[in-house]
């Protein structure tokens, strides 16, 4: 594979030098050719250059899908800067954490999240660049509506000289720059995930990695230059996000940009930019149906013949029931569409995509192949050996696309990473799958414990910790209930030192401290107090199967009301 030990940026030049007349980028209205992308992003390296950056200089952005994110991600690539992603919709006091680990030399974000940086800007000695997310956008009602909204927000400096807009006005043919050496293994982004742990990490990534899975995907999913991806994965601090972008611009597609992410706009988006192929969570999908009594039929918004350009369907991030993924291939089908729901499984510490099922060429209910460059084995995970077709096993992956290790994190990089008696590296995914006689592989459930719910991804280690802080509390297991609209609802075993606790005021507790620090997909759908220690495993261990089967028969005897909770994530999505 040496056409991929390249840089990223290099990897995709190479490959659009035939197509520069293409569409890359569309943006509402706007459609931007390769040749004006690559044209645009020369005009961001030379401005950073001047500002500063160099080749492993740290600089963090803080991105929304937009042309300009683009241009900039490639930019710092070229001067071989070590990219690390923000998420912009995360809380000040988590963007500051983030910011403490990594240190950045410089950060670049959307004006909109400025206010959320702007303490950690001073205490932490880092300068910032912003951009508009309209920048790209020819309205100017739209344009000036925005600005005054971001003045009125405390979203804005007064030193013209911290725009990008404004900068890259001075910019011009005459001015040099110094391109990054590559290097094999070199560290060129750093992306955040919780993992199977909950424990907040930084994942030290590649770009011969992302180059890999650009590659790989290639194996699975067919792309001609030309056709329409829609962007609405975030791909400033997604892996997914990033890869897909990728792919898409390395395979000269036009890459439909959308700040419209939510599962609410998807089939809005999906018209509107008539895209050929589109990727989404399960909540994505599940947005093209509803429930009419005791079963589902496409959503009342959506109308025939309006998917007819839509030939490539791909789902990931939980498994999906069969009644749902039925009633989703019949709703894409109601609207004109020929797809048939893939799906897919990946990490951020693979670049993402590890298989993927065309849902063209491989049987419904699984995850498809592997992409052709990553090896992945099946191992019993109390002896290490590899297991047989048709039994379980621990999911573990090797190959290009594999993190190189957890930013300054040797201990949970310890956990994950192992090499074979050959030397060759692997990553323990912590899934546990079942390959088929075919080659295919069936989703088993996890071994570690983080699920959906709704549109966010719970990690029921950070919950419980943070609800131990109450005084009251003694012990807490939180457990996923299983939901066909929104996946999982948090179920939370809570063991109290006091059977007098006052529980009304104690749930107030609880409902103000999860929305102090999260979000409302955190919050319970029931809770069951005990007022005895919670059962332990002979090694000291809460047995958290215990709660599972606890909750299991009331799942089976339908005793668990989840409703409320429920219409709560369904206005999310």
């Amino acid at each position: 594979m040496e056409d991929i030990k390249k840089s990223a940026y290099q990897y995709m030049l190479d490959n659009n030098k035939k197509y520069m007349n293409y569409t890359a980028l569309s943006f509402g209205d706007r459609k931007i050719t390769y040749e004006e992308m690559h044209d645009r992003i020369e005009r961001y390296v030379k401005l950073f250059y001047k500002k500063g950056i160099r080749q492993n200089d740290i600089v963090g952005i803080c991105a929304y899908n937009t042309p300009e994110s683009v241009y900039l991600l490639y930019a710092l690539n070229i001067l071989g800067a070590v990219v690390v992603g923000y998420n912009p919709f995360d809380s000040k006091e988590k963007l500051k954490q983030d910011i403490m680990l990594t240190k950045p030399k410089m950060v670049i974000s959307v004006d909109m999240c400025y206010k959320d940086l702007k303490e950690s800007e001073k205490a932490l000695n880092f300068s910032t660049l912003l951009y508009s997310p309209v920048e790209s956008i020819d309205d100017k009602k739209i344009k000036f509506g925005y600005q005054l909204l971001q003045i009125k927000n405390g979203n804005f400096k007064l030193n013209k000289n911290a725009y990008l807009s404004h900068l890259a006005k001075d910019i011009n043919e005459r001015d040099t720059y110094e391109v990054g050496a590559y290097e094999e293994g070199q560290l060129t982004n750093i992306l955040f995930t919780g993992g199977s742990t909950g424990i907040h990490k930084g994942v030290e990534l590649s770009d011969e990695g992302l180059n890999s899975v650009c590659k790989g995907m290639g194996s699975i999913f067919p792309a001609k230059p030309g056709m329409i991806h829609l962007g609405n994965i975030p791909f400033g601090n997604m892996a997914y996000g990033r890869s897909i972008l990728h792919y898409s611009l390395c395979n000269n597609l036009e890459y439909a940009l959308t700040v419209k992410a939510l599962p609410s706009d998807f089939y809005e988006e999906m018209v509107r930019t008539h895209a050929n192929a589109a990727v989404g969570g399960p909540p994505h999908w599940v947005s093209l149906i509803e429930q009419v009594g005791n079963k589902f039929a496409p959503n009342s918004r959506l109308k025939p013949s309006t998917l007819c350009d839509l030939h490539y369907a791909t789902s990931g991030g939980e498994a999906k029931k069969k009644t749902t993924y039925d009633a989703i291939n019949s709703a894409l089908k109601y609207c004109g569409s020929d797809a048939i729901l893939g799906d897919g499984l990946g990490a951020t510490e693979t670049w993402a995509s590890i298989m993927l099922n065309n849902g063209r060429i491989h049987h419904p209910g699984t995850l498809g192949k592997p992409i052709s460059t990553v090896e992945v084995k099946l191992i019993n995970p109390d002896n290490g050996k590899e297991v047989k077709k048709g039994e379980n096993g621990l999911l573990c992956v090797s190959g290009p696309s594999v993190m190189l290790q957890y930013f300054d994190n040797p201990v949970e990089t310890e956990k994950v990473i192992f090499y074979d008696d050959s030397g060759k590296k692997w990553i323990n995914i912590g899934d546990i799958l079942q390959e088929t006689e075919d080659g295919e592989y069936i989703y088993i459930g996890r071994k570690k414990r983080n699920f959906v719910s709704g549109i966010e991804n719970i990690y029921p280690e950070e919950l419980e910790n943070l609800l131990q802080s109450i005084p009251e509390i003694r012990e807490v297991v939180v457990t996923p209930i299983p939901d066909e609209m929104v996946q999982f609802i948090p179920r939370f075993h809570i063991s109290l030192y006091d059977e007098n606790t006052d529980i009304e005021k104690l749930e107030g507790d609880i409902k103000k401290l999860i929305l102090s620090k999260l979000t409302e997909s955190w919050l319970p759908g029931s809770i069951k107090y005990y007022f005895e220690p919670l059962q332990r495993m002979p090694n000291s261990k809460i047995d958290i199967s215990y709660y599972k089967n606890l909750d299991k028969e009331l799942i089976d005897s339908d005793s668990i009301n989840n409703e409320e909770a429920k219409q709560l994530r369904l206005k999310k999505i």
